[in-house]
Parts: structure tokens; C-alpha cells; sequence
């Protein structure tokens, strides 16, 4: 009788100190069901309320919808969930307190992750063979249980609406069945679900396979690795009392492993839910409101990018500045460079007349002195018949003075006359003879090798390049007898066709030309005067130039060689 009335005191102390314990309700999120998840958070339960004796905490096993309603109910105190249901629930004014450690993964940061499992039989290798397939999933807003997978079919390019997606809702062990029962092509679960539910002898895990598999990990998984679970409080003000829960949590351990650490960030979560446009709307900010929101966070790169474009400004500024200086000093030299084009416009013309008189000096002096010579000897014989000769040739040498003259007149003003067909062996045979008196005086033997032909060009202007030629080579002879003595010598002039056209060659011994005239020569401009050759034969050039040929002077052994090359179309 006295040991009945102890044990009922005994119970009603204990009911009033219960009675006097403030309770507080934590929901869990059991996604394998009740038992399961009463199990596993039974070890946290009992540390809290051994932590906090004047506390007591019970617990509720929901679904992730019984959740939501009790949690808008405002049934619950406190709040253990996956990070994206944390995330979601934001509204709820969730004060996060410690995040769960993974006991396969030992920490927080990196310990959630999905599986994308089809059967072992199974002919499916690749996500993109599930298009139209039956997948199927526990819930839409499920994060290991498909948001991370349907994440990862997404990136490679199988969209939500490309499968046959069925939610089967809680508990997530139902999932495994159907799929292993062949209801289902294919199933995103949780990573480690399998391993657990075949170390509770419920399935083999050799009957399944994983698709997109991830290297490096304890349990098979098919996406990266996400924070862990979280405990918050919902609503709940007292600051000691908080403080004394997070310490009771951050101290109990479970097979001498810590169960819950501190909060970490929820970065990558906040981005998938973005990504699928989940999560509590975001008000909109206004615009100064978001230009002073981006000045404060990024204005040292904003300073950065300030510098770069003033720097740029007066980068651009001095270029405009180097740009308008060059430009002013290419209009002088524009200007300057007219002027001197016309003062060498000027120049030309004063050389070509200067060119003209000299040349008719030098081309009158051969006809004047024949005139001068056949007067003489017209003087000396009595003859009727040498008289009348020698004044037949003198006036032969006063119409090549005039033609002289009149060929001049043309090569300064106006185009040359029309061409005609020469006859090279003819031409060559009277400028043999009209030359030969001079070279008999001088015991100069002048010969020719000219083959038959024709070429259609300008006569008198090739009879006036070969008179000079012929004329310089007399003069050379004439020069070499009065300043060496040397009487004799020989003078050849060849005629032949070559290659495109034809080659006319005049060579000598009398010594050659000094270097200077035929680099003068080359370049269009006046001659040295070496024995009054220079302005022959820069005529003579320029007259092949006017006929599209080609005039070479070359010193050879013991002479000259004037070759002059003419084109068939000259």
C-alpha cells in the first residue's frame, strides 16, 4: 500500500515537471516515411531536450506538403529540412540556426546530392534515351529527389517536358519499387537511398544502374554534391533561448561524430531555385535604387573603368591632336612638292630647248662642213662635169641641213611621222657611202653586214640615230689620230633580225667613251661633254624611247659598240 502511493507520487512529480517544462514543437521532413525519419532524428531530439532540461521538444514527422501547411498554421517552433525546402519557406520567417553533417559525407558544405538509376537490364545508357520514357520523381519541388537530377538532364539537353514524369509523392522508398518492379524506365532519388535500403535488407543494389555518374564520391550519385540539411526556428524571438538550442546542437555528437555544425551558405541553392524559377518573388527595385546598389558594391571597378575611359579620352585627344599636326604638314608638303614640280616642269623645258639648239649644232655641223668641203674642191678643178658634181652634193648637204632642221622641229612639237617599211641592207648601203669620204680622210675602213628585211618604223628618225652613231665613231677616229697619231681603224655596221624584232650594231676602235656618258645616258639627263658626244647621243636615245626601242652603249676591247634594238610594232 505505501510502495502504490510512492510510485504515484513518484508519476505525479514527474507529470508536474513535465507540466512545468515549456514544449516546443520540431517538424521534420520524413521523406522515407515516418519511422524511418523518426529513427534517424531521435538522437537529436534526446540531446536537446537533455541539453535544455527545462525545455521539452517533440517531434512531428510530415511530408514535405504537411510541412508547408503546418508551417502556415504557425503549428510549429521549429523546422528541419533540406536546403531548398529552407529556401522556399523563407516567408515563413525562418531563423537558421545549424546545419546538419552528413555522416557519409562529414560535412555540411557538400552532402546532398541526386541519382538517376534505371534497372541493371536496363538498355538505356545515355539521358538523351529517356525522351518519352516514364521517369519518375517523389515531388516537383523535391531537391534530391529531382530538382539536382532534372538540373543535370537539363544541362545536357533533356528538357522536364521531354519525359514522362510522374511524382509519386512521400515516402521515396515507393520509388525504388516501381522501378525495380519495371513500372518505371527510370527514377531520381536521393544519393544513398539505395545503399541504405539495401543495408536494411529491403532491395538489391546490384539489380539497379546509375546514369551521369560522378567520380570521387561514397555513395553513387549523378549531380555535384549541395549543403546539407538545416535546423531553424520559426518565429521564435527569445534570444537565450536560442542561443541555448544552437549550443545544445553544436555539442551533441552521435558514435563520437559531431551531428550539426554551423550555418553555411546557401549560395548554390539560391541559384538552382532561381534557374527554375522557384522561391519567393523578388520585389522589384527601382532603378536609382539599383544604380546606387551597383555603385556601392562595384564602384572600385567602376573607378577602374572610369580611369581606363579618361585615359582613352586623352589618349584620342592627343591622337587628334599628332593627326591635325600631320595633316597640316602634308598640305605643305603637297604644296610644297607643286611648286617643285613646277619649277622641274620649268627646268625640262629650259634643258629640251637647250637640248634642241645644241643638237642642231651638232647635226648642222656634219652637212656645213661636206658644203664647205665640196666648195673647196669645186674651187680647186676645172671640170665642167666635177663642178657640176661637186655642187650636186652640196646641194644634196643643204636639203640634210633643212631635214636636220625640220626633224628637229617634229621631235619638239609634234609627233613623229607615220611609219613606213625600211629596208635595213638599203638603209645601211646609203649611209656607207655618205660617210665614206669622211672615213677615207681619216684611212678608216667603213663596212657593213646588213641582212635583207623589212621594218615597219620611222625612217628618218632611225637615219638620224644612225648618222649620229656612225658620226661619233668619225669623231672618235679623228680625235684618237690628232691627240695619239693613230691613223686607221675600222667601223662596222650590222644589220639583223633577232628576237621580237630587229638589232642594228655600229662598233669601233677608236678607244672607247669615258663611263660617265653612257651612266648619263642611262638616266635621261645631259651628258658631260667628252669630245662633244653627250647631246648626239642623248638625241639618238631619246629618238629609240619615241619608237618603243632600245639604245645600249658599251665599251668593248679596244673601242665602242652602239646597239639599237627595234620592236616589230615600233
Amino acid at each position: 500500500m505505501i510502495w502504490n502511493r510512492f510510485l504515484s507520487g513518484f508519476v505525479l512529480f514527474l507529470l508536474s515537471l513535465s507540466a512545468a517544462a515549456e514544449q516546443y514543437t520540431v517538424g521534420f521532413l520524413a521523406f522515407r516515411g515516418e519511422a524511418q525519419a523518426r529513427e534517424e532524428w531521435s538522437a537529436t531530439l534526446a540531446g536537446l531536450n537533455n541539453a535544455t532540461p527545462e525545455q521539452h521538444f517533440v517531434g512531428r514527422y510530415l511530408t514535405q506538403e504537411q510541412l508547408d501547411q503546418e508551417l502556415s498554421a504557425g503549428q510549429l517552433d521549429f523546422v528541419v529540412t533540406n536546403p531548398a525546402h529552407f529556401m522556399l519557406s523563407q516567408s515563413q520567417k525562418l531563423n537558421w540556426l545549424a546545419s546538419y553533417l552528413d555522416p557519409y559525407y562529414g560535412q555540411a558544405r557538400a552532402s546532398v546530392a541526386g541519382t538517376l538509376w534505371v534497372r541493371a537490364n536496363s538498355l538505356i545508357v545515355e539521358p538523351s534515351q529517356l525522351r518519352g520514357q516514364s521517369v519518375g520523381a517523389v515531388h516537383d519541388h523535391a531537391f534530391g529527389g529531382y530538382l539536382l537530377v532534372a538540373e543535370q538532364l537539363r544541362r545536357q539537353g533533356v528538357l522536364p517536358e521531354d519525359l514522362d514524369l510522374r511524382f509519386s509523392g512521400y515516402p521515396v522508398d515507393a520509388l525504388a519499387y516501381l522501378l525495380r518492379d519495371g513500372a518505371l524506365t527510370a527514377a531520381m532519388l536521393p544519393t544513398c537511398l539505395l545503399e541504405d535500403m539495401q543495408q536494411e535488407g529491403l532491395i538489391e543494389l546490384a539489380n539497379f544502374r546509375a546514369l551521369m555518374m560522378q567520380d570521387d564520391t561514397h555513395c553513387v550519385r549523378s549531380t555535384p554534391l549541395y549543403p546539407g540539411w538545416s535546423f531553424a526556428a520559426v518565429g521564435v524571438t527569445d534570444e537565450k533561448l536560442l542561443r541555448s538550442i544552437s549550443r545544445a546542437l553544436l555539442a551533441l555528437e552521435y558514435q563520437q561524430k559531431p551531428l550539426w555544425g554551423a550555418p553555411i551558405r546557401l549560395d548554390d541553392v539560391e541559384q538552382l531555385l532561381r534557374d527554375w524559377q522557384l522561391g519567393p518573388t523578388v520585389a522589384p527595385v527601382l532603378p536609382l535604387q539599383l544604380l546606387r546598389q551597383v555603385i556601392i558594391r562595384y564602384w572600385p571597378f567602376l573607378a577602374a573603368l572610369m580611369i581606363i575611359a579618361l585615359a582613352l579620352l586623352l589618349h584620342h585627344y592627343r591622337v587628334t591632336l599628332l593627326l591635325l599636326r600631320r595633316t597640316l604638314e602634308r598640305d605643305k608638303l603637297h604644296t610644297l612638292m607643286q611648286d617643285k614640280e613646277q619649277e622641274l616642269a620649268q627646268a625640262r623645258q629650259r634643258i629640251l630647248m637647250g637640248e634642241m639648239a645644241t643638237g642642231l649644232a651638232h647635226e648642222l655641223n656634219q652637212p656645213l662642213s661636206a658644203i664647205q668641203a665640196y666648195a673647196q674642191a669645186g674651187e680647186l678643178v676645172s671640170q665642167t662635169a666635177q663642178q657640176q658634181e661637186a655642187f650636186g652634193h652640196i646641194v644634196a648637204e643643204t636639203e640634210r641641213g633643212a631635214a636636220i632642221i625640220r626633224r628637229f622641229r617634229q621631235w619638239a612639237t609634234q609627233p613623229l611621222p607615220s611609219a613606213e617599211p625600211v629596208d635595213f641592207a638599203c638603209l645601211c648601203r646609203e649611209l656607207v657611202e655618205r660617210m665614206q669620204s669622211r672615213a677615207d680622210a681619216l684611212s678608216v675602213t667603213l663596212s657593213s653586214e646588213c641582212h635583207n628585211g623589212t621594218l615597219l618604223t620611222v625612217r628618218p628618225a632611225i637615219e638620224q640615230i644612225l648618222n649620229n652613231l656612225l658620226g661619233n665613231a668619225l669623231n672618235a677616229h679623228g680625235r684618237l689620230a690628232a691627240t695619239a697619231g693613230q691613223i686607221g681603224g675600222y667601223i662596222m655596221v650590222k644589220a639583223n633580225p633577232v628576237n621580237g624584232g630587229w638589232q642594228l650594231t655600229i662598233e669601233d676602235d677608236a678607244g672607247g667613251v669615258d663611263p660617265s656618258i653612257i651612266a648619263s645616258l642611262q638616266q635621261n639627263l645631259p651628258a658631260t661633254h667628252y669630245h662633244g658626244m653627250g647631246i648626239g647621243l642623248l638625241v639618238s636615245h631619246r629618238l629609240a624611247l619615241r619608237l618603243n626601242g632600245r639604245l645600249t652603249l658599251e665599251n668593248t676591247k679596244n673601242g665602242t659598240r652602239a646597239i639599237l634594238f627595234l620592236p616589230e610594232e615600233s
